[in-house]
């Protein structure tokens, strides 16, 4: 019987022993280290969906040009490449530096082998977001691509791509949106 309390001690303290770890885990885990930028966009696709802007959208293929003046419908589609480059990820915990000059707050990538190079967040007077600037590469045997995606809250965006496929040749791409 006396082996029995001891084991089961055992076992319940094991127990509690894993949970809080795994609970200071999860806790280091929520806490974003770098700037949110899923987060960010998708307060401002709410905020902007509500506020339903004007803008005049236009889209470069190469040498081809396409504006028009219309408002989105669903603006975390618009913002997808953006969102898509956010480096809150468990495993890329130590793989960017943070640099802060004046009011900007700088991203750089450690590891050449992670597709988002680098993050600037500009910050104005009241520290609020005045421009985000991201640079993406991925490079392959097969491909290049380079991204820079520029925002501006309520002023305007961009979205520049260039790709070159081998064999195929380059291509280029741009989104723009001007709030009216």
């Amino acid at each position: 019987m006396y082996k029995i309390s001891i084991f089961s001690s055992f076992i319940l303290l094991c127990l509690f022993l894993s949970c809080s770890k795994t609970r200071v885990e999860q806790e280091r885990l929520t806490q974003k280290p770098y700037f949110d930028l899923n987060d960010y966009f998708e307060k401002e696709a709410i905020r902007l969906s509500r506020k339903n802007p004007q803008i005049v959208k236009t889209v470069y293929k190469n040498r081809e040009k396409e504006s028009k003046n219309i408002r989105l419908n669903n603006w975390e589609d618009e913002f997808s490449f953006y969102i898509l480059s956010d480096i809150n990820k468990p495993d890329w915990l130590n793989s960017y530096t943070k640099d802060s000059i004046d009011s900007r707050l700088i991203y750089t990538s450690r590891d050449p082998r992670l597709r988002t190079k680098q993050i600037t967040i500009f910050r104005g007077r009241e520290n609020n977001v005045t421009h985000i600037a991201i640079v993406n590469i991925e490079k392959n045997w097969l491909y290049e691509s380079t991204e820079k995606l520029d925002y501006y809250p309520d002023s305007m965006y961009s979205i520049y791509k260039e790709q070159t496929i081998r064999f195929i040749g380059t291509n280029t791409y741009q989104v723009t949106g001007q709030f009216l």
